[in-house]
């Protein structure tokens, strides 16, 4: 009867609390029947907020004997005795249930505009536990499904960094302090990551923690604020024109990884600085009319480029070696992770810094960098720059550039990618 009267309790905290909050979140629990004669049937929740239904099926099973309708709670009487420590264990297990939805009603209603669904994968999730590594796995889960797939894989490496410094024990989001970040700084340190590296993992950390305040997780603290999360400046990594020159020129038809990777590397350049993961993801259809035409994966611009023999020369030497309808012999049939592909690409590009003799070794920003630097030496001004690289956030110059035809843009770029 104690066990009935505290369940009872827990359900009355998980409706009751938010109806002093005037909102309207409910939790009860209710039992499936079978569908099969003899088996035993599940419990499982109903959520209702606004007039919104959600259920989730736990895993405590049972029969219908064992299971008082409108009491909501185990019926004792008449068990047999082999089964009584086992309607113990569902007993507990759903009390202690009940108790993190009551936990998580509690942190939802200081946010006050959650539906019905957000509380439920909330809940499924254990994303709303108040702790680090749960919210930033619900984090991750939403970039992907968003297609951000860079920044749910920073989040997840500053998680898993966290997690060794923290030898693999989470922590409550409000109680991470000024002391602990601190700490966490010297242990970065302490593992030879640079200033800046330490500076990414640090904003990320922060960005993450603005959003579990803004859900109501944490209280702002302001533990960040001595922290240091800006950008040093960093060796440039635009190379002159003489070294994509002599890149262009070397004969590396002995070694055809490292043709393939060169040949990417210049196709970037000829492309305005395209960025590797736009290479790999050209589809012959992005070809129309003799230009390359693509939207850009980091701003979502559409950008528009005139089709150079140079470029059709890389296009056309590589058409045998392309999967599927890609334009590029970049993605395997076995492997589509752009990812993969740009570790081996780098890779190989620094293979072929050393037979260069270059002091810094290529990679494929390298390509990008470059082509704004030579067009700046070259007197190209920065509005058309900036609009060649698909640049965002340089409205002023949106609105400058609204009067500039493609040719521009088309002249700018042969005059830069005619290397001797």
């Amino acid at each position: 009867m104690v066990e009935q009267k505290l369940l009872k309790f827990v359900i009355f905290m998980c409706s009751g609390i938010q109806k002093s909050a005037n909102m309207k979140t409910s939790v009860h629990v209710k039992f499936r029947n079978s569908t099969i004669a003899g088996k035993e049937g599940v419990l499982y929740f109903q959520l209702i907020r606004n007039r919104k239904v959600k259920l989730i099926t736990t895993h405590f099973k049972m029969h219908p004997a064992e299971w008082d309708v409108q009491q909501t709670s185990i019926q004792w009487e008449n068990v047999a005795a082999e089964r009584q420590d086992y309607l113990q264990t569902v007993d507990k297990g759903l009390r202690a249930e009940l108790r993190q939805l009551r936990e998580l009603i509690e942190l939802l209603n200081k946010k006050n505009d959650y539906t019905i669904g957000e509380f439920a994968e909330y809940y499924i999730n254990r994303s709303f536990s108040g702790n680090l590594f749960p919210f930033v796995d619900y984090l991750v889960k939403n970039l992907r499904n968003r297609k951000r797939v860079k920044t749910a894989s920073i989040y997840a490496t500053v998680k898993r960094s966290f997690a060794r410094f923290r030898f693999g024990q989470d922590i409550a989001i409000d109680s991470i302090d000024n002391e602990t970040l601190l700490d966490y700084e010297a242990y970065l340190k302490s593992n030879n990551l640079k200033k800046n590296s330490i500076a990414c993992y640090m904003r990320t950390l922060r960005a993450i923690y603005n959003q579990a305040v803004k859900k109501g997780l944490a209280t702002q603290k302001q533990p960040f604020s001595d922290i240091y999360t800006g950008v040093d400046k960093t060796i440039k990594r635009a190379v002159e024109e003489d070294i994509i020159a002599q890149l262009k020129n070397i004969d590396l038809s002995e070694r055809k990884e490292l043709e393939l990777a060169r040949d990417m590397f210049m196709f970037s350049f000829y492309m305005r600085g395209m960025s590797f993961v736009d290479m790999a993801n050209l589809r012959t259809s992005n070809v129309k009319n003799g230009y390359i035409i693509y939207i850009r994966s980091k701003t979502k611009q559409v950008l528009t480029i005139k089709m150079e023999d140079c470029m059709e020369k890389i296009i056309e030497s590589y058409k045998n070696q392309t999967v599927d309808d890609y334009l590029l012999p970049i993605y395997k049939k076995d492997n589509y992770n752009h990812a993969s592909h740009l570790r081996t690409h780098n890779k190989r590009l620094k293979r072929i810094s050393n037979l260069l003799g270059l002091e810094k070794s290529l990679s494929s920003y390298v390509a990008r960098h470059s082509w704004a630097s030579i067009a700046h030496r070259k007197g190209i001004t920065i509005e058309i720059i900036s609009e060649s690289m698909g640049h965002e956030n340089e409205t002023t110059t949106r609105i400058y550039l609204a009067s500039l035809g493609q040719s521009v843009i088309d002249e700018a770029n042969a005059e830069i990618i005619a290397l001797e």
